[in-house]
């Protein structure tokens, strides 16, 4: 059975085609150092393009070569600073960017790698897997994870913040108020425990809890559009009409194309008989939706559905 590509394994197949495919068209000096490389003497390629940099330090595909060269030989930190160079003068050079995310990759695998081995039973390590186990959208195998961090360390704030909100999306809303509480009480108020309490009262209907909370996570994150959203939006359901308009407005001014705020600002306005700007929401919604994709007129504002899904 064959064995699983590595991200360094990938990296020096990349690094070897791409050296091969620009031999034909480089100086005399650069295609040296790239059949160097392509012959897999990846040190001589490295000083081929060190001596050459010596008299043109600023020829970035000659400090590209170099870079290349050096992961070739799993140098990670020496290719890391000379593409930081690249970059310092072209910050758009996309093969730069590129080798920089897959350095990246292979560090953050290294020092998982590390962290497993040295601690395995750690909460850090649990709470690793069960990052790992969402990003592979195993929710079950998350929780497990999680919960183990949990176990080791009773006081991780993290872990449990993660447990709530895996359970928030699980649309389990006590279970995730639960876990929110208990965040807060090993750590201290925070943004995400705050929305997150909001967001749990605002589905289960209980609206004044929920305006709240949702008053805290403004107070901690005032430019965030979704938090001024959902407040307004515990608020309007709430029945407090005019108090609503305030934070939807703030949503509005934070994110200007935030669909939601503006259909729940022309359903306010409704209720309160102020047509003309209920009108001037529902229109600027329409315009939007029409802008998206022109010659098609989209559903008209009036007949979007009134069940809010509140921003992440």
């Amino acid at each position: 059975m064959s064995q699983p590509l590595t991200v360094r394994t990938i990296l020096y197949w990349l690094l070897v085609l791409a050296a091969s495919s620009s031999v034909q068209s480089e100086s005399p000096d650069m295609a040296e150092c790239t059949r160097a490389f392509y012959r897999g003497e990846f040190a001589q390629a490295a000083q081929l393009a060190e001596k050459n940099l010596r008299t043109h330090p600023g020829a970035a595909p000659v400090r590209m070569m170099l870079a290349r060269a050096l992961l070739a030989q799993g140098k990670f930190e020496p290719a890391f600073a000379e593409l930081r160079k690249v970059l310092s003068t072209d910050p758009n050079n996309t093969d730069a960017l590129y080798y920089v995310s897959l350095i990246a990759r292979e560090s953050s695998q290294r020092e998982y790698q590390r962290l497993l081995a040295l601690a395995p039973d750690s909460d850090r390590a649990h709470q690793l897997l069960g990052e790992v186990a969402l990003a592979a959208e195993n929710p079950s195998e998350a929780e497990i994870e999680f919960q183990n961090a949990l176990r080791v360390n009773p006081h991780s704030a993290e872990a449990a913040l993660a447990l709530a909100d895996l359970k928030r999306s699980q649309s389990k809303f006590d279970e995730a108020i639960s876990y929110y509480s208990q965040a807060e009480k090993i750590g201290s108020l925070s943004y995400p425990v705050a929305y997150g309490l909001g967001a749990c009262y605002t589905y289960k209907k209980d609206y004044s809890q929920a305006a709240n909370w949702l008053r805290k996570a403004v107070a901690l994150a005032p430019d965030s559009a979704a938090a001024h959203f959902a407040l307004g939006n515990a608020l309007f359901q709430g029945g407090q009409l005019e108090a609503a308009i305030p934070a939807l407005q703030r949503s509005l001014q934070l994110e200007p194309r935030m669909k939601q705020a503006y259909f729940l600002l022309g359903r306010d306005y409704t209720k309160l008989g102020r047509q003309q700007e209920a009108q001037s929401m529902f229109q600027k919604l329409d315009q939007m939706n029409r802008s998206e994709i022109p010659g098609e007129r989209k559903q008209p504002a009036a007949d979007v559905s009134p069940e809010q899904e509140l921003p992440q």
